[in-house]
């Protein structure tokens, strides 16, 4: 009786956190669609907390109600598209608690990395933890699970399968498309400066990805637990025969170090095939990343000036 009255107590004390809210800032307009469903086990207002579960939910043709870190997404990540009507909760680490209570959503969708910051709602709505990177498994097999959970719990069943079906589709596309690639290797990083990037190997989404075609990730040292390692150009410098691939944003100063300076510039791998530039793709997202990364990486790969060094971005 007592831990029935907490719960009720929590639950009035996040509504009315929603009313004081309201009164400084205007409630959001929902689109129709947003409407609470009559149906308990067919959640509309989904809220997604988790960048790698957004993609997925996004490809599988499920829009939420809101998600974390919009902007962000629209810059690390940018496909699928993010409507315009989703509302943006804040950081991942800290979202606003007041929106999500005043928004009341059906169901919250997060990984356990972020699901601490929203434990504190679990009596306002329920919370689905779906994790693609774990010591489970690897990425690509958690990413056909994960997409395969969230169509389940949002009432979407066959859309997973449907996903599952194109990502395979587009890796056996690559596969086929880079049996023509210059380079037989390559090391996929992010940079970070003129002297340091994150390269990815072991534990990650990319390494899977290559695993499935005919090319070698030629980073096979230590990664973390997300699937990279943070190194400087020098530990990089022995793999000449591999083309060296920049996962877009890359810094102004990298740039500018490509062509001023004598450390970036005469870095063998640079030297051999230019450095690659790749469009935006979710270094830990989920299924629509990895055949994302797999189209956009046999487009590098195999571009018109690829035996120059002057790859498309």
């Amino acid at each position: 009786m007592h831990q029935q009255h907490q719960k009720c107590s929590r639950r009035h004390f996040l509504k009315g956190l929603a009313g004081l809210s309201a009164i400084a800032t205007l409630t959001p307009v929902l689109p129709e669609s947003f409407t609470r469903s009559a149906k308990a086990d067919v959640p509309k207002r989904v809220v997604i907390a988790d960048g790698a579960l957004a993609e997925t939910a996004l490809a599988m043709g499920i829009v939420p109600l809101a998600m974390a870190d919009v902007p962000g997404y629209r810059v690390w990540v940018q496909e699928p598209k993010v409507p315009e009507q989703v509302i943006n909760l804040g950081a991942r680490f800290q979202p606003s608690l007041e929106r999500l209570a005043q928004l009341d959503p059906d169901l919250i969708l997060t990984s356990s990395f972020y699901a601490n910051q929203y434990s504190r709602l679990s009596d306002l709505a329920p919370i689905e933890k779906i994790d693609i990177y774990s010591s489970s498994k690897t990425p690509f097999l958690n990413a056909m699970a994960a997409a395969q959970k969230i169509a389940e719990v949002t009432g979407h069943r066959g859309t997973a399968e449907i996903l599952i079906s194109d990502t395979l589709s587009r890796i056996d596309q690559a596969s086929r498309e880079l049996t023509s690639s210059q380079a037989s290797s390559v090391l996929v990083t992010s940079m970070l400066s003129p002297r340091h990037m994150r390269v990815y190997g072991q534990n990650s989404l990319m390494q899977d990805v290559i695993d499935r075609l005919p090319v070698k990730n030629a980073w096979t040292g230590p990664t973390n637990h997300w699937g990279f390692a943070t190194v400087t150009i020098d530990q990089i410098a022995q793999y000449s025969n591999a083309a060296l691939i920049a996962i877009k944003p890359v810094p102004d100063n990298v740039d500018r170090a490509i062509v001023h300076s004598p450390i970036l510039s005469e870095l063998p791998s640079i030297k051999r095939f230019g450095l690659i530039t790749m469009p935006p793709v979710a270094t830990f997202g989920g299924l629509f990343a990895a055949g994302r990364f797999s189209d956009l990486l046999a487009n590098a790969l195999t571009s018109q000036g690829a035996a120059h060094g002057e790859f498309a971005s």
